[in-house]
């Protein structure tokens, strides 16, 4: 496959969380489109397995959709942080809980035809209770299911996002 060629780029809006840029490109049959992306930092995103083998999720009210979903916690890779140190941090943050052990089961992109956005997949096992330390947890809820159960709530429409799906289908894959 021929890959299409930048004419020009240009940055229409830089944010706290995703930059917006627009690009004028040569497409291989040699016409021009323009194409919008959507510049993102890698992320994290966890599936966390307690000592009783529940999975933790998080409750939490999205804006830009106007209503509560259901998902694996996910977070941004600070910059000069290892993916690891983002798992653990993102852990302590969302759910209250640390891993004693963390080990990276997959990666996938969020939504390629627009955004650059890469999810670095983990496994977290051995969770230790400790005190939610991020600033906005109020909106949040710790909520635990177990595996048998998670292919019902994405077919119920239950678990929606990308990330929660691409997730489950890969730890459940692994425990087959």
């Amino acid at each position: 496959m021929i890959p299409e060629k930048t004419v020009s780029s240009e940055t229409i809006y830089r944010g706290h969380v995703v930059t917006l840029r627009v690009d004028k490109v040569t497409t291989p049959d040699h016409g021009e489109s323009i194409r919008e992306v959507v510049e993102h930092a890698p992320c994290i995103a966890v599936i966390p397995v307690d000592r009783d083998g529940n999975i933790l999720f998080v409750r939490q009210y999205r804006y830009a959709l106007g209503k509560e979903l259901l998902e694996i916690p996910a977070g941004g890779i600070e910059p000069g942080e290892e993916p690891e140190a983002a798992v653990r941090r993102e852990m302590s943050e969302e759910t209250g809980f640390t891993p004693a052990v963390v080990k990276r089961i997959g990666g996938f992109y969020s939504s390629p035809g627009f955004c650059n956005e890469f999810l670095h997949l983990y496994l977290a096992t051995d969770l230790t209770p400790n005190k939610l330390t991020a600033e906005d947890t109020a909106g949040i809820e710790v909520v635990k299911f177990k595996a048998t159960e998670l292919e019902g709530l994405i077919a119920a429409g239950s678990i929606c996002d990308a990330k929660s799906v691409a997730g489950i289908l890969t730890y459940l894959r692994m425990i087959d």
